[in-house]
């Protein structure tokens, strides 16, 4: 996990979307989904519920986001 992952995560948070994520950080959405498996597969939670292209936070994710939120 690196603070590059983390400002994806936020993006994904905020946005609920990973193609309007990657539009904000200035990655292609290939490269955000694939930050957000990893962090995901590092923290052994899932952090979003994937609703066809829309995503919200999990418990896990809400509490990760407060984390990321106060400490970067």
């Amino acid at each position: 996990m690196d603070l590059s992952s983390i400002e994806i995560f936020q993006a994904v948070a905020s946005h609920c979307s990973v193609t309007k994520a990657a539009a904000a950080v200035g990655r292609v959405p290939s490269n955000v989904t694939t930050r957000i498996q990893q962090l995901e597969e590092d923290l052994g939670v899932a952090l979003f519920c994937r609703d066809g292209k829309k995503m919200s936070l999990t418990r896990e994710g809400s509490i990760f986001l407060s984390y990321a939120t106060s400490s970067f």
